[in-house]
């Protein structure tokens, strides 16, 4: 089954968590998993190596074959570049988010 997430939400915020948990479980159950994030979801995909900095931990559902994309469009007007972001993570437009809704079998959005 392909599963996909919007998320709007930052690292701090209890939906980031659950995402995370939720995109973890179905990787390993198998499923193909996408994540796609907008707005100050943003945030969960920048590369943060500092000790006691915020971190979501979406580096490590890379490596389980999870894919993450971000808007280009909100990354920029964050100021957020292809260095500030950890590996494996791709820019997308609106009209991606829109085939990939179109692609899943389920789609859960946390706005």
């Amino acid at each position: 089954m392909k599963i996909g997430f919007l998320l709007h939400k930052s690292p701090e915020h209890q939906d980031a968590h659950t995402v995370k948990r939720l995109a973890d479980g179905f990787a390993d159950m198998g499923h193909e998993v996408s994540v796609f994030l907008m707005e100050d979801g943003v945030y969960n995909a920048v590369v943060n190596n500092s000790p006691g900095k915020l971190s979501a931990g979406f580096d490590n559902l890379i490596s389980k074959g999870v894919k993450i994309a971000l808007c280009t469009y909100t990354a920029e007007i964050r100021g957020l570049n292809q260095p500030d972001l950890f590996d494996g993570v791709d820019f997308h437009s609106q009209y991606d988010l829109s085939k990939l809704v179109n692609e899943c079998d389920r789609f859960l959005s946390f706005v």
